[in-house]
């Protein structure tokens, strides 16, 4: 119906566009008759500018009703002649009325005869489009109207053929049909519409009919199947149930097709609550999968781990799965026992023989293997390791007068305060009655250091296990003796290593007990040196030991003291004078070397302020203070720094901080960063000992640093070497082209003076002016440090 009408309207609408066209085409024609007979007129009118003609072409034109507005126009667009009239509205269609006026332009350039192509005016006039085709939108209306009663008219006699022959009976079988019940499909029948025609909807009723009488039948005999399977799969669930197993059937994406009652009350469900969970929900996820053409396969068939049970217990399940065909579908038997108690007996055993079992400590066995395991890794990334053997003193003294129950609860003890020494990496296990062993792991890459940190973890333990032990009202004492031996990449076995500690260790003992023994004896007298040193170094530090030397720096072309640089040096009270090579290292190591580092710092800006008081320091001069690494590294150095400089209020530039290349390469954009901070403090840096390390331009660039210090190793021989002089030269030359003060150590005699001079040294240090001294003694020299006297001198 709605194309009967979308198609007359088509068809209407495309005869009177038609129309339309052919009726512009006749007004276009008429439109050029009318400019070709108001030309030759026009012409005249515009030759002899006759405005009275020109009005006359005007008025003619406008005579035709459908002309709304008529112009001449001179050559040079000057008008001579214009008129306008409205639309003629009266007499117009009522299709015409509802349109939007429209207007068609024409217009015809003017030439005089015997002028050529020279215009000399135009004429042009505007049709109203509408009102020039009244004729034709008076015939489209009528058309428009017959066709639209037309296309009525059929419309209705479409509506009434197809209601009477095909709509009522259509519902009424519909109604039929929405009435059928699915569960006893042949109870009702659909009603045949037009029964004595057999025509196309009657056949259709009558095949309906039969097939709902098939259905019916189909229907009785799968009632009959669907209720003996029934009373089988009640019988094996039934059976599936008794089972002291798990049991599910799950297809291969995970999805619980069935579970017996065992799983359900394992996991807290009831067995229609599990059907339809993912096995994933139950921590099995990794059951079975599906491959790329969608048919499942098994991850594993057997798995086992701890499953928490609705109770909220951790219990062993360990399962099975194995693929079966079921109604032309893969699925994924799994079947599940609890052998939590076998795996807990299993889990003890195995501990037992890896474990102590009065201190719970890795036994001999875990110890040996554990070791051979660290052999090969210290090994492989070229570290040292050290074992300590530990044998408590007196031990049976306890057991036989307080017997083993008493001794059993030190070893306890003993056991706990070892654990609490070390690392998560390291090992502490139990050898037999008295006996320990300590594994540390991953020490230093040198030699040296990793039996110095060895020996203090060692003094640790030693301090540790001496403390007392309460037992009831009482306290126990016992020390111990301990055994150390250091392995890395020698070829040595695991039981060897432990043989060598246990020789340590009853060296030990033989020397008196309560103390610690190196394998090697050599590295053992020298690592205990060393820890007697770091314990004095911490007494120097409290008892301020330490002094400042000053070495003075001299100008190499006047003679003048430009300043010095603070050494550090020990003054033992047993021993004397200790040169810094002797110390330094253990600072480093013991990490003393923050705290004295700034102790330096403090106290050579103290001693500058009393030779700035006494009008010894004059301005321009620096005090050099050497930086070691850990110090230029610590968080708080640029706040430490600050504070000292704000209490000693010295001249802006009386502080230089000298830094190695070492210092600064390791992380070139964070000590820039430090560097840049303590400038903004009124502090420069020199670069020491430069030419031993990286020597590279391109960070030398980019350092805020403003002199370079060349090392005394390259000006012990520069007299003699041509290879020392050549880098002493290129030094110089490098430090004049990047604007920087080169400073030269080590300066002996007047010939390496001579030298450095004539190579545009700036400064030098050593002992041809003086050696390291005393704040005291260094006063004195700048109160005879005339110009005139360093003249002399150089």
């Amino acid at each position: 119906m709605v194309l009967v009408l979308v198609l007359g309207g088509a068809l209407t609408t495309a005869q009177l566009y038609l129309d339309y066209r052919a009726q512009l085409s006749t007004l276009d024609r008429l439109a050029h008759q009318v400019l070709q007979a108001a030309v030759p007129p026009a012409t005249r009118a515009v030759h002899t500018l006759d405005g009275d003609m020109s009005e006359e072409v005007v008025d003619g034109l406008l005579a035709y009703g459908f002309i709304t507005d008529a112009r001449i126009q001179d050559e040079v667009g000057n008008t001579l002649a214009h008129g306008q009239q409205p639309p003629q509205l009266a007499g117009r269609s009522w299709l015409a009325s509802y349109l939007k006026p429209t207007y068609r332009h024409y217009i015809q350039h003017l030439t005089l005869p015997g002028y050529g192509n020279q215009q000399a005016g135009a004429i042009s006039f505007s049709v109203e489009v509408h009102s020039a085709l009244n004729g034709f939108y008076e015939r489209s209306g009528v058309v428009i109207l017959t066709g639209m009663l037309r296309n009525l008219l059929l419309l209705a006699l479409l509506l009434a053929v197809f209601y009477f022959l095909l709509t009522r009976p259509l519902v009424r079988m519909l109604r039929d049909i929405q009435s059928i019940e699915p569960a006893d499909p042949g109870r009702r029948r659909i009603a045949v519409p037009h029964a004595e025609q057999n025509d196309e909807l009657s056949q259709l009723a009558g095949s309906a009919n039969q097939l709902l009488g098939a259905v019916e039948e189909a229907f009785e005999k799968r009632r009959a199947v669907e209720s003996a399977l029934r009373e089988s799969e009640r019988a094996i669930r039934q059976i599936i149930d008794e089972l002291p197993a798990m049991v599910a059937l799950c297809e291969f994406g995970g999805r619980i097709e069935f579970a017996n009652q065992n799983m359900a009350m394992f996991f807290g469900y009831t067995r229609e609550e599990l059907t339809g969970l993912n096995i994933s929900q139950l921590g099995m996820s990794v059951l079975a999968v599906g491959d790329e053409q969608g048919v499942g396969k098994l991850v594993t068939s057997g798995f086992e781990g701890f499953f928490l049970s609705a109770s909220g217990d951790n219990h062993y399940l360990q399962a099975q799965a194995q693929p079966i065909q079921l109604q032309d579908k893969t699925l994924v038997l799994l079947v599940a026992n609890d052998i939590s108690g076998r795996r807990e007996a299993e889990e003890k055993m195995a501990h037992m023989a890896y474990h102590d079992a009065l201190t719970d400590l890795p036994n001999r066995v875990q110890l040996v293997e554990r070791l051979e395991q660290e052999m090969v890794r210290s090994r492989r990334y070229r570290y040292y390791g050290a074992i300590l053997f530990i044998d408590l003193d007196h031990f049976k003294t306890i057991n036989d007068s307080l017997g083993h129950p008493v001794g059993d609860q030190l070893l306890q003890q003993v056991a706990q305060r070892l654990s609490s020494m070390v690392r998560g990496d390291d090992v502490v296990a139990r050898l037999s009655g008295d006996e320990f062993v300590v594994v540390l792991t991953r020490l230093d890459s040198e030699r040296e250091t990793a039996a110095l940190q060895a020996g203090e973890v060692a003094e640790k333990i030693r301090l540790s296990l001496g403390d007392p032990y309460p037992y009831e009202d009482i306290q126990l004492h016992v020390s111990c003796s301990i055994g150390v031996v250091l392995f890395s990449d020698e070829e040595t076995s695991v039981h060897e290593l432990l043989r060598f500690a246990d020789t340590a260790m009853y060296q030990s003992k033989e020397k008196g007990r309560d103390a610690i023994e190196f394998f090697n004896t050599d590295m053992a007298d020298r690592v205990a040196s060393q820890l007697r040193m770091q314990g004095e170094l911490h007494q120097a530090l409290e008892e301020q030991q330490f002094r400042l030397y000053w070495q003075p720096r001299i100008n190499v072309d006047d003679g003048r003291i430009e300043g010095a640089e603070a050494l550090l040096r020990w003054q033992h009270p047993q021993r004397g004078l200790i040169e810094p090579g002797e110390f330094l290292p253990v600072l480093e190591a013991s990490g003393l070397m923050v705290d004295v580092g700034q102790w330096v710092i403090a106290e050579g800006c103290a001693q500058v302020r009393a030779l700035v008081q006494n009008g010894l320091w004059v301005p321009g001069m620096k005090l050099s203070l050497n930086l070691s690494p850990r110090q230029f590294r610590c968080q708080t150095f640029v706040e430490e720094v600050s504070a000292v400089l704000d209490a000693a209020q010295l001249p802006p530039g009386a502080i230089d901080l000298e830094v190695t290349e070492g210092v600064v390469i390791q992380n070139i954009d964070e000590a820039i960063g430090i560097m840049q901070r303590l400038r903004g403090l009124g502090i420069s840096f020199s670069l020491d000992d430069f030419g031993t390390g990286y020597s590279s331009i391109s960070y030398l660039k980019r350092l805020p640093v403003s002199s370079l210090k060349i090392d005394s190793s390259f000006v012990r021989d520069v007299v003699d070497d041509n290879s020392d002089r050549i880098l002493v030269e290129t030094i110089i030359t490098m430090g004049q082209l990047l604007g920087l003060k080169v400073v030269a150590e080590g300066v002996e005699d007047r010939m390496q003076l001579d030298v450095l001079r004539a190579y545009g040294c700036d400064s030098y240090q050593g002992n041809y002016f003086s050696e390291p001294v005393p704040l005291a003694e260094f006063e004195k020299l700048l109160a005879i440090s005339a110009p005139g006297a360093m003249a002399a001198r150089n």
